[in-house]
This record gives C-alpha cells, structure tokens and sequence, in this order.
C-alpha cells in the first residue's frame, strides 16, 4: 500500500513540474516569437510550425489503433479547424503588433467572459458570482486595451495595426472557447487526443501558405532555425508536458497553471529590449490572474456539487 501511495506521489509531482513547465515554456516562446516577428511576416512561422506539428502528432496517430469515426465527427472537425484559425492565427498576428503580455492576458481572460455568453446563448443558468467574474474580467480588458491606445503599455508607441491586434487578440479568445468545445464533442466520439491534434491545424496550414506563398521562400532560409526552434520548444513540448499535467493532476490545478502564463510572461517580457516596464500591463494581468483564478475555483465547486 506505501509503495502505490509513494508512486502516486511521485507521478502527482510529474504532473505539477509537467504544468510549471509548460507555462514557462509557453510564456519564453511568446516573448521570443514577438521580439523575432518584428522583421518577418507573422504567418510565417504558423505555416511551418504548425505544419511539423501536424505531422508529429500524425506519426503517433498511426500508431494507434484506434479507428476515428469520420461520418459523426466531420462537422466538430469542421468547426474545430475554423476555432484554430481564431485561435492560433490571431494571438501570433497579435504578438507583432502588442506586447505579450497583453495578448495573452487577452486570450486567456476573455476565456471565461466568452464562455459565460456561450452559457447564455445555450440558455443555461448563469449564477450572480459568474457575473461578477464577467465584468471584472471586462474592466480589467479595457484597462490594458487603453493602455495600449494611451502609449503606456510596453510598446509605448500605437497606429492602425495596433487596433487590428486588439482585434486578433479579442478573436484569439474567442477561438480559444470554441476550440475547447469542438475538442470535447470529439473527445465524446472516441478521437484521442493525438488524433485531434493531427487533424485540427490543416486551416492554419492553409490559410498560411496562401497568405505567405510570395516570401516563404525569401525568408525560409535565413529563419528556418529559429521557427523550429520555437516549433520544439514553443509548441510541441509544452504540448506535450500539458499532457502529463491533464493525466497526472485534477483539472483544477490545470486551469490553475494556465491563468499564471500571463503573469510569467510579463516578467520574460523584461528581457526584451524593445520592450520597456508597464505598471498599467502589470496592474491589468494580476487582475485578469485574480478573476481567472475565482472563475476556476467558482467551476471547481460547481463541480463538486453536482
């Protein structure tokens, strides 16, 4: 009995290395991604990347024996592609134009703002606390928004294509909602999660490839080292270590560690030389940390109801 207690342990303190990891390795990519997108096009590197990615993800695909149900799952696999695009495509549109620290505040605030519409428009019952969440999540949005559109956020500086990252990053969160939806509906339908994975990046391939076709080659060259060294260490690692976070600890604590990628990318932010310090930035993430973490525990005890 000590000894599976002790193992259980061991494979728990996996799981929570497995997620402080992910989140740091997540946050240094996108500083990194950022600071190198400023010369380059910003479709550049989700063509690429999320091609090797796909196909990583495909070679372990075959390897199981698990036959996916296409006739039921083609219109979730469908929805799910059109949720990356908003997803992956906006918040790496998003990070050449506006701080990190902001986009991903961004992506991972409005989370629970858009799934509280989504409750809504479902007609499922949303509690007073909920609202509560919503709107601090709201105010705390529009305090970095204006941050940027003031000159007192990181970038110091604003034009057209500051609004137009807004934009992508409001979207991101968006797609980031719908493609948890989509992942569940298909995860019902007996699709692993390699099998997601390998199937749900082909419209952020495509749309890449066309939006980048007149330079991918001028500029493949002389970036194809570091766009693969973000593929690794940006994209599948943390992948992966979130994995061995989902299986070795309660969601709760999974939810936990991604609500901190905001805040540790603030702080990698630092490094950046062309970034300069924000305390309206910092103000904004800790709030948006603060509402992330109350909707999760808010979740965590509706589940423990029910």
């Amino acid at each position: 009995m000590g000894v599976i207690v002790e193992n259980k342990r061991n494979l728990y303190a996996i799981g929570v290395i497995s997620l402080l990891l992910s989140a740091i390795l997540t946050s240094i990519s996108q500083v990194y991604y950022s600071n190198r997108v400023q010369g380059v096009h910003p479709f550049l590197f989700t063509g690429i990347s999320f091609f090797l990615t796909t196909v990583f993800f495909q070679l372990i695909t075959s390897k199981q024996k698990v036959e996916p149900c296409w006739k039921e799952a083609r219109s979730s696999l469908w929805k799910l592609n059109g949720a990356s695009i908003l997803a992956f495509m906006g918040f790496y549109f998003a990070l050449k134009y506006i701080e990190p620290a902001i986009v991903s505040s961004l992506e991972m605030g409005l989370g629970p703002l858009f799934a509280l519409l989504l409750a809504i428009q479902q007609k499922k019952r949303v509690i007073n606390a909920q609202w509560g969440i919503a709107i601090g999540i709201f105010v705390a949005s529009l305090l970095l928004i204006g941050a940027i559109f003031t000159g007192k956020s990181a970038v110091q500086t604003w034009d057209q294509s500051s609004i137009l990252g807004v934009g992508a990053s409001i979207l991101c969160g968006l797609g980031a909602v719908l493609c948890t939806v989509y992942s569940k509906q298909l995860s019902q339908l007996g699709w692993t999660s390699s099998m997601i994975l390998s199937k749900r990046f082909y419209g952020i391939i495509l749309l890449s490839f066309i939006a980048t076709y007149d330079v991918i080659f001028t500029y493949l060259l002389e970036n194809i080292g570091w766009i693969l060294l973000m593929t690794v260490i940006g994209v599948l690692i943390p992948m992966y270590l979130l994995q061995k976070g989902i299986q070795y600890c309660e969601v709760f604590l999974v939810m936990m560690s991604l609500c901190f990628i905001p805040v540790f990318t603030f702080f990698f932010q630092l490094f950046d030389t062309r970034l300069q310090w924000s305390t309206i930035t910092l103000m904004g993430v800790l709030l948006l940390l603060l509402f992330g973490i109350l909707s999760v525990v808010l979740e965590q005890r509706a589940r423990s109801v029910s």
